[in-house]
């Protein structure tokens, strides 16, 4: 018998009602499961439980929704971890609860709310010391994403933690010992997150303190070599460019200080290494694949700073990054139309890409015509040619300008009888 449209909207309700905000997942689920974390007499035996574990695998997948993370927060799901954490001792179940903890704190709310349980922030940032690749990658996600979404505030009390927990030291560890490339990843991002907002500010003196050191830089590029050389043909593409961008980043925070130069004086052919790699990656992709790629134009602006506070022009050959800064150059001037990008631009978006790059292509090429050793000058002149004028008017700086001029004044005549030839 078909039902009357009273009962059809009764047991519409009936759903209805179980349902969490505007997802299809059910509020008795996780209620139950909540019951269980809150029943310390019994969370020891579920822990045991195969199906209490595929649970909580559900749940993990659920807190993607925010609806289900402010649920979740209405039932002082963090509170209950909090008591329950001493009781939780299974690798594989620690992991899965700081995986849903790192997706819960995709939401503000849940930032808020973690960062002020600091029994429970302090046992979970213990977890850096771990050698469960596993579960390290879900701690430096569910960090990453607090600071990211973290107030002044609250990076005040995230400096503090980092510094009473000892954490960049376990941090460094992981980039110079690891070989999973996830975890190396995850620990890079995570690097480049704590440089991104607490390197700033007040909070400056505290991030040189604890994280500028000669080890940051060697941990640094022991991982980089790893993920960009050692594992490349297991990378995706968008994950070794993403390496490549975040390193040059790294360092440029950790050279940003008065005393950076003095710090790693010694450490120059790291970063030419670092430099050099991402230059020669991003030359074949825009020289022989044509495509332009917006992050190049940071990548380039950050080689300009790094290489400036480091005075690493003059031990750098020609062909380290300034060759493919020439060939970048050149490729640019010469296109007319490039389809290919690495993000979708219109035809304006495009022009303005590929004028930004030139302008800091050019700078970066007579920064190093101005500072190479003498003895690479005319290897680095024969590389621009018939191109000086025109990579010299796209240069504003002027005392760049002037040295530049002063310094291949005597060779004029080799580049006129190279473009001559």
């Amino acid at each position: 018998m078909k039902p009357t449209p009273e009962a059809q909207s009764n047991g519409e309700q009936q759903v209805t009602g179980d349902v969490i905000g505007d997802t299809a997942y059910s509020e008795r689920f996780v209620l139950k499961i909540l019951l269980k974390l809150a029943n310390l007499d019994t969370l020891k035996d579920e822990l045991q439980e195969q199906t209490f574990e595929e649970d909580l695998c559900t749940l993990w997948d659920m807190t993607a929704e925010r609806d289900v993370v402010l649920f979740l927060l209405k039932h002082d799901m963090l509170n209950l971890l909090s008591f329950a954490w001493p009781i939780i001792d299974n690798p594989r179940t620690v992991e899965i609860l700081i995986g849903i903890i790192a997706n819960m704190c995709c939401q503000k709310e849940a930032v808020e709310k973690l960062l002020n349980m600091n029994s429970l922030v302090s046992s979970l940032l213990e977890y850096i010391k771990t050698d469960d690749s596993l579960l390290l990658i879900q701690l430096l996600r569910l960090l990453n994403s607090s600071i990211f979404l973290a107030t002044e505030d609250s990076i005040s009390v995230w400096v503090k933690l980092f510094i009473n927990s000892g954490y960049s030291n376990s941090l460094y560890y992981i980039l110079k010992n690891s070989s999973n490339k996830d975890l190396l990843v995850n620990a890079l991002e995570n690097f480049n997150t704590i440089c991104t907002y607490c390197n700033v500010g007040k909070f400056r003196t505290d991030f040189f303190g604890h994280f500028v050191s000669v080890e940051a830089l060697e941990s640094l590029l022991t991982a980089f070599i790893e993920v960009t050389d050692t594992q490349k043909d297991s990378c995706e593409i968008e994950q070794l460019e993403r390496v490549l961008l975040i390193s040059l980043q790294i360092i440029l925070n950790l050279v940003g200080f008065d005393r950076s130069k003095e710090i790693y004086s010694d450490n120059k052919n790291e970063v030419i290494k670092i430099i050099s790699q991402a230059f020669k990656y991003y030359e074949n992709k825009l020289v022989n694949m044509k495509e332009i790629d917006m992050d190049l134009v940071d990548i380039v602006d950050s080689t300009i700073s790094i290489t400036d506070v480091m005075t690493i022009h003059e031990m750098c050959n020609p062909d380290q990054f300034y060759v493919q800064s020439c060939k970048m150059w050149k490729t640019l001037h010469c296109m007319r139309d490039c389809s290919k990008t690495s993000v979708e631009l219109d035809a304006e978006d495009l022009e303005q890409v590929s004028l930004q790059l030139k302008a800091s292509l050019s700078k970066l090429i007579f920064i190093y015509i101005a500072k190479c050793g003498v003895e690479h000058l005319l290897d680095a002149l024969d590389e621009v040619t018939e191109y000086y004028d025109e990579i010299s008017s796209q240069v504003e700086d002027e005392s760049v300008l002037a040295t530049v001029s002063k310094r291949v004044s005597s060779y004029r005549t080799r580049l006129k009888e190279s473009v001559d030839c």
